[in-house]
């Protein structure tokens, strides 16, 4: 049993995941080892997303030790704020007040929602937060949203062929009249589970600065789903559900949005976070968020609005044999 004096806060892209990654390093290092680190200090967390379409929703949680003990209870009365007050308005005048309320979209299941507007394109919207005596503001936008090109699989690395295990690419032009910046999320349907929250890609987010103006494809990389309120599952479905990949049989949904910049700004420094933050030991990279407190305090987190469209395919038995072509898929938006 693994014996630490630590008292960090190491937050990375949800604090559900955070606390889940400690839970599991806890329980499965062997060696004994003391580390000195900063005094833990209690922080909001704000995960605050509108896209368009869509209602307004935002999580608010408290920061915790790395190491917190987990359980349902810790989470519901420590970690979830039930408290505050939450308003969003929006460019085109527009505003409401956002109410604690369950959510299946939400990373613990709770989040704070309005049903008064939904977001717009072309349009921005303002957070603000009051709570514990302090007021938390931040702003940001839905811009415009893009086309994809085609979507198809291609064979895993060293293979000539799809067999049963797939890649999944996209193929888009890059319109070069400003600075695009781009996000794409994952669910999977399948035998074996079926995702309820979208999966991030790796990387989170990217720019256009690679290929302004030109065509190019891109690969969609699943990355790692939440385990939170996971059920049971043997070695093998749990292999399955934490996959990279595509499978025949599954029914992928993709979300492709177009963020404006301090969005990406936080995906970009959180991705980081996505792939190595697993182990407390590292030095992650600072997350840039763009939430400001009315202290001055550093704040966690991000207000992120998104231009999204959304897109349903199936891997099945044409796709794998026609694997260089694009696959017939259905846009949903």
């Amino acid at each position: 049993m693994l014996k630490l004096k630590f008292s960090f806060c190491f937050w990375k892209l949800s604090v559900a995941e955070v606390l889940l990654s400690a839970f599991c390093l806890f329980n499965a290092c062997q060696t004994e080892i003391e580390v000195t680190v900063p005094e833990y200090y209690n922080k909001i967390v704000v995960e605050g997303y509108i896209e368009n379409g869509a209602y307004p929703m935002v999580s608010l949680y408290r920061s915790a030790p790395y190491f917190s003990t987990m359980s349902l209870e810790y989470l519901m009365d420590s970690i979830i704020i039930r408290d505050a007050k939450v308003f969003v308005s929006s460019s085109k005048g527009d505003s409401q007040e956002l109410f604690l309320m369950p959510s299946p979209q939400a990373p613990l299941f709770f989040a704070y929602t309005g049903f008064r507007f939904k977001g717009e394109l072309n349009t921005s919207y303002t957070l603000r937060i009051e709570w514990d005596d302090k007021i938390y503001t931040s702003e940001t936008s839905i811009l415009s949203t893009f086309d994809l090109d085609s979507v198809y699989f291609t064979p895993t690395f060293g293979q000539v062929k799809i067999d049963s295990v797939a890649n999944l690419r996209i193929a888009m032009t890059d319109d070069g009249a400003s600075n695009n910046y781009y996000q794409f999320k994952v669910k999977i349907h399948c035998e074996d589970f079926k995702d309820m929250l979208w999966v991030s890609t790796i990387p989170a987010a990217f720019d256009n600065s690679p290929f302004r103006g030109v065509s190019f494809n891109y690969e969609i990389v699943r990355g790692t789903p939440s385990t939170i309120f996971m059920p049971e599952m043997t070695e093998r479905e749990r292999r399955r559900y934490m996959r990279m990949n595509y499978r025949t049989g599954d029914t992928v949904y993709l979300k492709y949005a177009r963020l404006d910049e301090s969005g990406f700004r936080f995906w970009q420094s959180a991705s980081g976070e996505i792939t190595f933050g697993q182990n407390p030991f590292m030095s992650p990279n600072p997350i840039i968020s763009n939430i400001k407190c009315s202290t001055g305090e550093k704040c966690l987190g991000v207000w992120c609005g998104a231009a999204v469209k959304e897109a349903v395919l199936i891997l099945d038995s044409t796709a794998t044999k026609n694997f260089r072509f694009p696959v017939p898929f259905r846009t949903i938006n």
